[in-house]
Formats: C-alpha cells, sequence, structure tokens
C-alpha cells in the first residue's frame, strides 16, 4: 500500500501520571581505579631507640717530654765542729827558718850572777872619750831550749749534717686534651637501637714535670792540731 506524507504534528496529549518505578538494574562492572591520590602527612617521629654499646677505649697518648730542671736549693746548714782529733805522733824538725826581726828592747832583767871574766880583746882605736855611763852587770845568755815536737795531725771530724733538700720544681704544663671520638652513627626510628659510640679519643701528652733542686752538702768537720812545748 503506498504511503502518503506525514501529516502535522498533532496538539501535545495530556501527560499521563508517572508509572510506577521500575526495580533496580543489575550493579554494572566495576569502574577502572581512579589515579593514586597525593601523599599524606609524614606521621610523628618514633620514640628514641636505647644506646648502643660503648666503643673500646683509644691507645694512651705517648708520655710528655722531661721538664727542665729545677733551680738549686739552697745551701744546707753547716754540720756541727767535729770534735779535737787526738795528739799526733812527732813530725820531723823542720828546717830552720830565717832570723826574724828584731823585737824591742826588752826592759832591763834582774841582774843575774857575774860571769868569768872573758879574755882580753884587742885594744882598739883610741876614740874621743865618750861620757862614762853605768856599769851594768851583764848577765849570761839562757841557753836556747830545743825546739818543741810537733804535735801529730788529728783525725779528721765527722761529716757535717747533710744539707736540707731543694726546693721542688715548679710542675710542669698539663698535656692537651685528646680529641674527641667520632659520634656515632644515629639509630633508625622507633623500636631500633641508637648506633654505637665512637671510640674514645687518644689521651693528650703528660706535661713536663720540673725536678726539684738538690740541697747542699754539709760544711765538713775542722781539723785541729795540737802542738806539744
Amino acid at each position: 500500500m503506498r504511503v502518503g506524507p506525514i501529516g502535522p504534528t498533532g496538539p501535545t496529549g495530556v501527560t499521563s501520571p508517572t508509572g510506577a518505578t521500575g526495580s533496580t538494574g543489575a550493579t554494572g562492572d566495576t569502574g577502572a581505579t581512579g589515579p593514586t591520590g597525593p601523599t599524606g602527612a609524614t606521621g610523628p617521629t618514633g620514640p628514641t631507640g636505647d644506646t648502643g654499646a660503648t666503643g673500646p677505649t683509644g691507645s694512651t697518648g705517648s708520655t710528655g717530654s722531661t721538664g727542665s730542671t729545677g733551680d738549686t736549693g739552697a745551701t744546707g746548714v753547716t754540720g756541727d765542729t767535729g770534735p779535737i782529733g787526738p795528739t799526733g805522733s812527732t813530725g820531723d824538725t823542720g828546717a830552720t827558718g830565717p832570723t826574724g826581726i828584731t823585737g824591742p828592747i826588752g826592759p832591763t832583767g834582774i841582774t843575774g850572777p857575774t860571769g868569768p871574766t872573758g879574755a882580753t880583746g884587742p885594744t882598739g882605736p883610741t876614740t874621743v872619750t865618750g861620757d862614762t855611763g853605768p856599769t851594768g852587770a851583764t848577765g849570761l845568755t839562757g841557753d836556747t831550749g830545743p825546739t818543741g815536737a810537733t804535735g801529730l795531725t788529728g783525725d779528721t771530724g765527722p761529716t757535717g749534717a747533710t744539707g736540707l733538700t731543694g726546693d721542688t720544681g715548679p710542675t710542669g704544663g698539663t698535656g692537651g686534651a685528646g680529641g674527641s671520638g667520632a659520634t656515632g652513627a644515629t639509630g633508625a626510628g622507633g623500636d631500633g637501637g641508637a648506633g654505637a659510640t665512637g671510640p674514645t679519643g687518644a689521651t693528650g701528652s703528660t706535661g713536663a714535670g720540673g725536678t726539684g733542686g738538690d740541697g747542699g752538702t754539709g760544711g765538713t768537720g775542722l781539723i785541729v792540731n795540737v802542738l806539744l812545748f
């Protein structure tokens, strides 16, 4: 059958009431995973782990050089004089010394007994006659007594007391401190243990100490010679 052209659209009919809601359709397939969201804020740091074991002690530093010698101590007190030694044995007679200078004329001694008349000397030349002085009786010259024996050399006196010890020299300067050991690595956060403590720095060198001065030696006892007459 031949169809004619479509006629104009008629007026819209009255809308019919909404029909009842149909049943829920089946769940569709899961959609594709969306892009990753931005990284969240970092959480708080966990508590510090336990301290690691102490590292081994560093080697001892080299000994410092010897300090300079201290000032000499004060001279010791002179020792007591030793006792007089015993009389020495008789020494050899020494050579006769030169004649000494004539001493002043001593006072007139007591008149000794008249000696025998000496032989008449030769007649001297005639001089002018001087005034006659008083004739003093000349006493006989006494014989020279023997030289006394030289006394024995006395024993050496005991050695004097030892002098006081000199003052101690000043203390040398303190050696430089050893370098600090390396810091141990920080332990991991949370319940991880702390890094091991670094080795102890080397001990500083010992300061130089001054040596005290020696006390002076006490004086030697006196040597006394006794002469026998």
